[in-house]
């Protein structure tokens, strides 16, 4: 790939402008669920002045002139809104330019992340260059819901177990927060992010408690010392969307309805003092977690993919 490849494209990839956030953010509207990563990053960039370095237009040829016919964001995760038009309904021109900007433009990010139709064709068209992949999910749920859930689940608290409210997590439960937080994420990513990049990992976890997006319960189990016992966080929030992530529940207590009533108590937190529409996404073989969130009163709204580097 070469500059003078892309400059023959139809379709270029290059930093957005402060003049084109607020039709980015319109076209982050037509899907927020979807688009909440972008859209997240879009009104800082609103609210600042400041357009960071990983926000990129895609812009068509017309005429003499450029529109704006896409998004990328490349961070730690690389997400995209590509919209189809009448004149390319698949989109596979767009896809293509897109790809060879990729390719040529951007450093690989962590992964790549979001509708999956959209991201299984970009990484057919970069997996030579960018490839091979770590692990690719090709079928997780984007699940959504609107409004509060109805109060039904209650945990099986008992003689061997005291369970306190759901509440935001601040700094003074970090020493307890933090290893329910690695666990969860080595059963989801697959590696234990203490021995690889710690310190960002640490940062990451820090802001969000300092932020309020940080949930978590605690409990006393057979009499020991408080500790966590369900946690989740509001890891991007953008286009009124809270997307949740980190879900964990306290492996002694699976089965025992916590999981459930935590859902519920987080939603409701979330959309009173967060964001209206709480979203996540999930793999499609995690059936324990997918009942979950249906009971709840999460519904269906796409299907993402991932890849991981």
């Amino acid at each position: 790939m070469t500059d003078s490849l892309l400059r023959r494209a139809q379709h270029a990839l290059a930093p957005l402008q402060r003049r084109e956030v607020d039709a980015a953010l319109a076209m982050c509207a037509a899907d927020p669920v979807s688009s909440v990563l972008p859209a997240m990053h879009l009104e800082v960039a609103r609210d600042s002045g400041v357009v960071p370095r990983g926000m990129w237009a895609v812009r068509r040829r017309s005429g003499l002139q450029r529109e704006l016919a896409g998004l990328v964001w490349n961070g730690a995760n690389l997400s995209a809104i590509l919209p189809v038009t009448p004149d390319d309904p698949a989109g596979d021109e767009l896809r293509a330019d897109v790809a060879g900007g990729m390719v040529a433009r951007l450093s690989r990010p962590a992964a790549l992340v979001g509708d999956a139709g959209l991201i299984l064709d970009l990484w057919g068209r970069v997996e030579p260059w960018w490839g091979p992949a770590r692990e690719i999910r090709p079928r997780q749920l984007s699940m959504a819901i609107g409004s509060d859930p109805t109060p039904q689940a209650t945990a099986r608290a008992g003689d061997d177990l005291q369970v306190q409210p759901l509440r935001r997590a601040t700094l003074d439960d970090y020493d307890i927060l933090l290893p329910a937080c690695v666990h969860m994420f080595i059963g989801e990513v697959g590696y234990d992010p203490m021995r690889h990049g710690r310190a960002a990992y640490e940062d990451r976890l820090r802001y969000l408690v300092r932020a309020g997006r940080s949930f978590v319960q605690l409990g006393s189990i057979r009499g020991r010392l408080p500790e966590v016992i369900f946690k989740a966080e509001v890891g991007v929030l953008g286009g009124g969307v809270a997307q949740i992530q980190g879900v964990w529940t306290h492996p002694e207590l699976r089965g025992r309805g916590i999981a459930r009533a935590g859902m519920e108590a987080l939603v409701r937190s979330v959309r009173a003092e967060v964001a209206p529409t709480v979203s996540l996404y999930v793999n499609d073989f995690n059936s324990p977690a997918l009942a979950v969130y249906r009971r709840v009163g999460f519904h269906d709204v796409g299907t993402f993919a991932t890849v991981m580097f």
